[in-house]
């Protein structure tokens, strides 16, 4: 009897420890305004303009985000960003998280 306990205990948290990991993995920490859990990526590279703006390259899409943009702080160490399709692959950032903002 007390095996069968045990044995429903593991289960049990074995499956509360791989719900949890999935939804860690899944940025809930993104605004519901940005983009309600869709379009917000991993930036994969960020080349730097001269004139201070960011061309964000996340996935297929490519995010021109203006230096003047509003940035959040990025809670994994990671730069992610937000956009919405404005036309064939052309997109514009909603939100944007760098990592070491204050």
């Amino acid at each position: 009897m007390v095996r069968v306990v045990l044995l429903k205990a593991v289960v049990v948290a074995l499956f509360l420890m791989l719900l949890g990991t999935e939804h860690a993995s899944a940025h809930s920490w993104y605004p519901d305004r940005c983009c309600n859990g869709h379009d917000c990526r991993k930036v994969d590279k960020i080349d730097y303009l001269a004139d201070g703006g960011m061309l964000m390259h996340a996935g297929p899409m490519r995010v021109f985000v203006p230096r003047y943009f509003v940035q959040g702080l990025s809670e994994d160490g990671d730069a992610h960003v937000c956009a919405v399709s404005i036309a064939v692959d052309v997109y514009m950032p909603v939100c944007v998280f760098m990592p070491g903002l204050i």
